[in-house]
């Protein structure tokens, strides 16, 4: 016969089990309509070519419930945007944790093109411009260029030459020769013992 304590814990036991195990089944439900609701968000800002965005929405999907799917539609999404070491990144990972992916050869040679991509846009950071980067200044380019700005300065119309130089003299011309003529003419009109004259008379 089974003690009445032991029927008691085993009962407690039971119970926390069960509800332990309903309480992940929630929380697995809710991670699993998260991650279904990023992935649709995604999938639909990816078809309109808003990669960056559908690239956040895949990162949340991912984030909610790693499901190695997502890390393929990652990669699409920086291949898309031109990051090509994150594509290749995401890509192998995809193909490490689904090793038996239906895709498996077609992504291996996404992978291919991209490492080729990628070292391409490498090169040609490293060799830059065709033209060559512009010689550092040394001390005869600013002498020259010294020389060169003393000359344009230089090269400027001398000051009689300039309109308001010419502008100032007859503004000044002419204010002279009124005030001469005013300092110069006869006060009021001449005087005489004559008179004046009067017509009719």
């Amino acid at each position: 016969m089974i003690q009445p304590w032991r029927l008691a814990w085993l009962v407690c036991a039971c119970v926390l089990a069960l509800a332990s195990g309903a309480r992940a089944d929630r929380a697995e439900d809710a991670a699993t309509k998260s991650s279904r609701r990023h992935f649709d968000r995604g999938e639909k800002l990816f078809a309109l070519g808003k990669f960056d965005q559908a690239l956040d929405e895949y990162q949340q999907a991912f984030d909610a419930k790693p499901i190695p799917a997502f890390l393929f539609n990652i990669g699409q999404c920086h291949r898309n945007l031109g990051n090509y070491a994150q594509a290749i990144f995401s890509f192998r990972k995809y193909l490490q944790l689904s090793p038996a992916a239906d895709n498996r050869e077609s992504v291996e040679k996404l992978i291919a093109e991209l490492e080729d991509k990628r070292d391409r846009a490498d090169g040609a950071r490293l060799t830059g411009p065709t033209t060559g980067p512009r010689p550092p200044p040394d001390a005869s380019t600013s002498t020259s260029t010294s020389t060169s700005t003393s000359t344009t300065k230089q090269a400027d119309p001398p000051i009689y030459k300039r309109w308001w130089f010419w502008t100032g003299v007859g503004v000044i011309a002419v204010a002279s020769g009124v005030g001469i003529y005013a300092a110069t003419r006869p006060p009021g009109a001449p005087t005489t013992d004559l008179g004046n004259v009067v017509f009719g008379r």
